[in-house]
């Protein structure tokens, strides 16, 4: 491995998009189990009971299938191993960018320490690293782990930051 391995917890290493595969058919079924037992009559402290129950059991299920990512890189290769998996091997040229937060800023409004990165490879296929948690508070150990994470992929990729992606502070990092 090489000097710096960048290590995140709880990340989902797909498409923010795949996790209404669990939303919605929990919704679904905690829908049905309040029809079934109430008969469709409205009652909203029940109703708040099983909203309550149906995030958690999302949030439960989305944490289960989140994974340890471990991320290196070494003279020409990329590496990411996502679980107990063996490592991915990408090589630096496959990459054409990256969407990231700017974990840089100063502005404490626009600080996140959410993992959020999107590498682009040649072949048009993505990578997608989402983080389970959504926090508003900025967490300062994990915030600096991902500004770390961000300055050395930009310095072993030879990137920037070229654009704004969104209002989110999500920019493009290419040559």
């Amino acid at each position: 491995m090489a000097d710096k391995v960048f290590t995140f917890n709880n990340v989902l290493p797909f498409h923010i998009v795949k996790t209404l595969l669990v939303i919605i058919p929990c919704l679904m079924a905690y829908g049905a189990l309040y029809y079934w037992l109430f008969k469709g009559v409205f009652r909203l402290s029940f109703a708040m009971f099983f909203i309550l129950f149906y995030l958690g059991t999302c949030y439960l299920i989305l944490k289960a299938m989140s994974v340890k990512v471990k991320i290196w890189f070494d003279e020409n290769i990329f590496y990411l191993q996502k679980g107990n998996q063996s490592p991915e091997k990408y090589s630096k040229t496959e990459i054409e960018g990256f969407y990231a937060y700017d974990y840089e800023t100063k502005a404490p409004a626009l600080q996140s320490s959410k993992i959020y990165f999107r590498f682009c490879l040649k072949n048009k296929t993505d990578i997608y690293l989402n983080d389970v948690e959504y926090r508003n508070k900025y967490e300062e150990e994990k915030g600096n782990e991902l500004k770390k994470l961000l300055k050395a992929a930009q310095k072993e990729l030879n990137f920037s930051k070229k654009e704004k992606k969104s209002l989110q502070n999500i920019y493009w990092y290419s040559k």
